[in-house]
């Protein structure tokens, strides 16, 4: 069974992806947070095979929640964002942490 834990900020967003992952009988979501510090507490205590990440979050960016999650966790994580302008999502690729 993979674990995962979903931080996104826009709960409606939240829900659509917990619901669309929770159709997988092969996926557990244990556990979702709306910003970077809640995320992170709840990593530390689910331990998640895999952790999915909004860039944008009220309390920090998504890329520190990503160093953060790959520095003290074990977790795998996949950003996602729905900004579309180009310099915004290629920071991602060239903060390094791929």
């Amino acid at each position: 069974m993979l674990k995962i834990v979903i931080v996104e900020p826009e709960i409606f967003t939240l829900l659509g992806i917990k619901g669309a992952i929770s159709q997988s009988p092969d996926i557990e979501v244990t556990g979702d947070a709306t910003c970077g510090k809640i995320g992170f507490q709840l990593i530390e205590q689910t331990n998640p095979d895999v952790v999915l990440v909004d860039l944008l979050l009220p309390d920090m960016s998504g890329l520190e929640l990503t160093r953060s999650i790959k520095r003290k966790t074990n977790s795998k994580v996949v950003i996602f964002t729905n900004q579309t302008h180009y310099d915004f999502v290629n920071s991602a690729f060239d903060s390094h942490l791929f």
